[in-house]
Parts: structure tokens; C-alpha cells; sequence
């Protein structure tokens, strides 16, 4: 067993039906992968059933599975802009009180639910990592009797916001009053807008939006999962939103030009080459301005919000 791992992911790994059969995918498989191919030692807490190939598609990355009967199932569709969801199976909860001991104390934890799988505040309890970041998603929809996924509030938000590193939320998920509230009681919340960039907060301030890098869209499935994973690890490296921001970017832009899970950039140098496409961009920001983005965490830290 993995003694300490430095990325602790917390969520489902699911199944996505496709055209082409079922897709594994799950916030956690793709911030898990992409946290590995940036070269950190990943695990995955996670819940499904006995036959999910684990070993085939998280190569790499030591899972802890709480054995379900079924594994997560979503069916997406799209009506002109917009995505609806069903649920076809949900897996067992996730007892976060059963994290292995070794584990609880990693250099990154990242809570990503996507069916409200576990509790955010007992996993707070539990696990103390040096970065704690969320993507609430899961806390923000629920499935109805008839398998639809709906809206609803994240109720223990209160009780997290100010207790975390950051958030990282879609613009789909909030409306204009819940985004006012985040920003308020986060440290960092970054709000994610698709094709057209990302907006930042730092301490309640609007620090502006990240500009979204140039791709060739095939798949945004996933886009949101590795923009948080890539945030999380680069702002562990530098402590610094601003360009833990931009490195996000540039690796949710890639992530699009794949399909599901082949989709997350395979290095580092891949996002710091699709990174150099928005040079001009990056120095106008003023913590930003002429960082190294292949350079260590010790050689950049700026202890931003220290």
C-alpha cells in the first residue's frame, strides 16, 4: 500500500454511456490521472463494483474501493447548448471514516463528488492535507425517482468554504445569488465558463477572468475535473491562484481535444507548450509576470495567501 500519497482524490469513478458503449470517467479518475502524469503519487478513495477495470484504466494510481453491488452510471445528452443527465445506477456511499490511517495525511487532498457520495465536513475531520481543494459538484444536483439529475444547494457549504485552499465550481451549477455567496466565503473560488475562460476570486475580490487557450473540441467531458486537478497541483507547487489558473487553462484545453479519459495531457511539457499560446496574456498578469512555469515549487513559492 501506498504509504503517503501526495494527491488524495475523493469521489465516484462512474461509467458514461456513450454511442460507442460505456466510457469510464468519474471526477476522480480524471483528476487522479492527471495529478499521476504530472508526476505525483495518486490515490483514489472511491466506491463501485467488483469488475470496474481499475487496473486497466488507473494504471499508476493506488485505489481504495469500498466494494458496491453496482457501479455509477450516468447517461449525458445534449439539448442544443445545453446538457441533461440521468443517472442509470449509483454505487454504494464512500465511509470516509474507512480512509486508511497512512493516507489521510497527503500533500493534496481534492473532494469531487458527482452524486453527493460523502460527506465534505467528515472528510475535513478525517483527512488533513498540506492543500485541500473542491469541486462541489456532486453536492450540487441530486437524482430524482425517475433517475433525472436536478440542481439543488450544497448545504454544508458554509461549514467547508472557509476551511479549504479553494473551490472550483461551472457557471451551469450556481446561479448569480449562489456565485455572490461562494465568493464570499472562499479563499479562492474560481468560476468556470467553458469557451469563454474562467473567473477568479481571491479572498472575495474579482481578480479577473482567465482567458479559455484555443482548442479543437471533441469532448468537454472531464474539462472541468482536470482544469481543477491541474489548479490544485500547481497551486500546491507556487501557492499562487493567479497562475495556478492559467496552468488549469491550458490543461482543460487539452483535455477537450480528446475523448474521455485520452483526453488528459499525457506531461507537463504538453501544458506548458499549449501554455505558451497565451504568453502574451500571462505576463500582463501582475503575480504572473515572468514566472518560469517549469521550475520547482521550492524556487517559485510566494506563500500568496500565507
Amino acid at each position: 500500500m501506498l504509504r503517503r500519497p501526495e494527491f488524495l482524490a475523493l469521489g465516484y469513478v462512474c461509467y458514461d454511456v456513450r454511442d460507442e458503449g460505456l466510457v469510464v470517467g468519474g471526477s476522480a479518475a480524471y483528476a487522479g490521472l492527471l495529478a499521476r502524469n504530472l508526476g505525483y503519487q495518486v490515490a483514489i478513495f472511491t466506491s463501485a463494483a467488483s469488475d470496474f477495470p481499475f487496473e486497466s484504466v488507473l494504471r499508476g494510481v493506488k485505489v481504495w474501493v469500498t466494494e458496491s453491488r453496482r457501479s455509477t452510471v450516468f447517461v449525458n445528452r445534449r439539448r442544443g447548448s445545453r446538457r441533461i443527465q440521468f443517472v442509470e445506477a449509483v454505487a454504494g456511499r464512500l465511509e470516509v471514516k474507512k480512509i486508511p490511517l497512512r493516507w489521510r495525511r497527503p500533500k493534496i487532498a481534492y473532494f469531487c463528488p458527482i452524486l453527493g457520495e460523502f460527506s465534505a465536513v467528515e472528510a475535513l475531520d478525517i483527512v488533513r492535507a498540506e492543500v485541500v481543494g473542491v469541486a462541489p459538484q456532486g453536492w450540487l444536483r441530486r437524482r430524482t425517482p425517475k433517475g433525472l439529475v436536478v440542481k439543488t444547494r450544497w448545504e454544508e457549504l458554509g461549514e467547508v468554504a472557509g476551511k479549504v485552499d479553494f473551490i472550483v465550481a461551472s457557471h451551469e451549477e450556481l446561479t448569480r445569488e449562489e456565485v455572490e455567496c461562494y465568493v464570499e466565503l472562499s479563499r479562492i473560488f474560481v468560476l468556470t465558463r467553458g469557451k469563454e475562460g474562467a473567473d477568479l476570486y481571491v479572498r472575495g475580490a474579482f481578480w479577473g477572468r482567465i482567458p479559455a487557450v484555443p482548442a479543437a473540441e471533441a469532448d468537454e467531458t472531464g474539462a472541468g475535473d482536470v482544469f481543477g486537478s491541474a489548479f490544485a497541483v500547481r497551486y500546491y507547487e507556487t501557492r499562487d491562484p493567479v497562475e495556478a489558473a492559467y496552468f488549469a487553462a491550458a490543461a482543460a484545453s487539452l483535455a477537450v481535444e480528446g475523448v474521455g479519459l485520452s483526453g488528459i495531457p499525457e506531461s507537463r511539457e504538453e501544458i506548458l507548450a499549449r501554455l505558451a499560446t497565451l504568453e502574451r496574456t500571462l505576463w500582463k498578469a501582475p503575480s504572473s509576470r515572468g514566472v518560469d512555469y517549469g521550475r520547482t515549487a521550492p524556487e517559485l513559492g510566494k506563500g500568496y495567501l500565507r
